[in-house]
């Protein structure tokens, strides 16, 4: 069966069906993201300037979203290149800095009209990056211990000695002298000299580490990373010491505003939060399950965190309650069918119909009235559409899907698809061989004897009672009798 999170735009010709088999990003030649908005490439980064309106998004694919309006929408940007983008420095509204897959820095100076790709001359990638308060003076970490470094806000970079080949995953400090860098392995690296040396402080035979902050300028920072691990400092890197959170939920992000206020997010939907100085964490609730890779805090209140299938969420209260800004993958859509040039249906996970009368420019989610996952939808006309799904599960909508009634049908295997030959001859075809036919527009459906336990996956018709069905096995069968018998092909 279908598995995927994509529903892609493009033009389709009346009565067109169309259905994204691939977890995977659309191409630029012609495609646009319609499910999830704006796009469903993993969000690598989330970072806000001091307005709390203007910000960016980062993450696969080159993705590059921006949004004037603290998030409530966001606008894809050029970013000239297909690396995966991974770390994201906001100085202000009008100036960013990325780093990516292959060494790639990219820089914008007026709110991201125009990034331009600076040279770094390294080939490795760069997970992560940070400023100092000048803004000037920034570090990029990557693969294989790889450090750049630039003096003049991102224009030009040079590389670093770091006396390491682990995978540094993040970087953070507190001034232009001050700073860690973490990664794989339990790597720890502190400088104090703005990266000229770089300190081992390492976790011996520790879980890599995913992220880390500094907090405030007392020396303080805090380094999070896969099964639980939070470590913390107090004295600029010197020493550390575990931080007991009671989970062992990967990490993925942890962001201080100050010296005592900071976030971690991690796998699962996994938020925590301090007001000590990361010595006691709290867990909070995001009401969902979701991979959250990034998190920033623009004050004690206003937050944002970012992750898997392009979800991005806002908290205006410290973190106790979130919102999704975007749509995110949170299920799978299975079909999609259009009648026209703009009136389209897809169906998915857990009973999920959309709509769209916009050429799928816009969706809009339907009520079904079932848990079921939804596999295959069909309409005859504007009005009168069916969508079939898990155990035997079918759908009858007499008014473009606006509700949706079950027909009572022997079915109980589970149904993948559904076509009509005319205004009242239909099949729904699924697993172990089953198949039901209407001959009353859908008002009643009857099971078919098909000799068959193959799993029935497409079904189409070649005129109003002749159909031929394809399923598992190179099964192929046909009936020229409504659907009443049936022959193997």
């Amino acid at each position: 069966m279908l598995a995927a999170l994509a529903v892609v735009a493009a033009v389709c010709a009346p009565g067109a069906r169309l259905t994204a088999r691939a977890q995977q990003q659309p191409s630029q030649q012609g495609w646009a993201w319609q499910n999830p908005l704006p796009q469903g490439n993993a969000i690598h980064a989330v970072r806000f300037a001091a307005d709390k309106l203007s910000g960016w998004a980062v993450g696969a694919g080159g993705v590059i979203l921006r949004t004037r309006d603290g998030g409530f929408r966001w606008d894809e940007q050029h970013s000239g290149t297909a690396s995966t983008l991974y770390g994201l420095y906001v100085k202000d509204r009008k100036t960013a800095v990325v780093v990516g897959s292959r060494g790639v820095v990219l820089v914008t100076r007026n709110g991201g009209s125009k990034w331009q790709l600076r040279p770094t001359s390294v080939a490795d990638h760069l997970y992560g990056v940070a400023f100092a308060p000048d803004a000037a003076h920034g570090w990029a970490v990557g693969s294989y211990g790889q450090i750049v470094h630039t003096p003049d806000g991102g224009r030009t970079w040079r590389a670093q000695s770091s006396g390491t080949k682990a995978h540094l995953s993040a970087v953070a400090f507190a001034d232009a002298r001050h700073g860690v860098a973490a990664g794989d392995g339990g790597a720890l690296l502190v400088t104090e000299d703005g990266g000229a040396t770089w300190n081992n402080q390492s976790i011996k035979d520790g879980a890599p580490f995913t992220s880390v902050a500094v907090a405030g300028a007392s020396g303080r920072a805090v380094a999070v990373g896969l099964g639980g691990l939070v470590m913390r400092t107090d004295d600029g890197g010197k020493t550390w010491a575990r931080v007991e959170v009671y989970t062992r939920t990967d990490l993925l992000s942890v962001f201080f505003k100050d010296e005592l206020h900071g976030w971690i997010s991690g796998d699962e939907g996994q938020v925590l939060t301090t007001s000590n100085g990361g010595e006691l964490w709290f867990p909070v609730s995001v009401k969902t399950r979701p991979r959250l890779a990034a998190l920033h805090f623009a004050d004690e209140q206003t937050g944002w965190a970012a992750g898997r299938d392009g979800l991005i969420l806002r908290t205006d209260d410290g973190g106790l309650v979130w919102r999704r800004l975007t749509e995110g993958g949170r299920d799978d859509v299975s079909d999609i069918f259009f009648l026209d040039g703009a009136r389209g249906w897809a169906v998915g996970a857990r009973g999920r119909i959309l709509n769209t009368s916009s050429g799928g420019k816009r969706w809009a989610p339907m009520y079904s009235g079932v848990t079921a996952n939804l596999n295959g939808v069909f309409f005859i006309d504007r009005e009168r559409g069916f969508a079939v799904g898990d155990a035997g599960t079918l759908l009858r909508t007499t008014d473009g899907g606006i509700s949706w009634e079950k027909a009572v049908t022997e079915a109980s295997a589970d149904l993948f698809a559904v076509h009509f030959g005319d205004d009242k001859h239909g099949i729904a075809a699924g697993a172990r061989g089953q198949i039901l036919h209407t001959d009353d527009g859908g008002t009643t459906w009857h099971l078919s004897a098909t000799g068959s336990t193959s799993w029935f996956e497409s079904v189409a018709h070649t005129d109003a009672r002749s159909a031929v069905v394809v399923g598992s096995h190179g099964t192929v069968i046909r009936t020229e009798d409504g659907g009443n018998t049936w022959q193997f092909v």
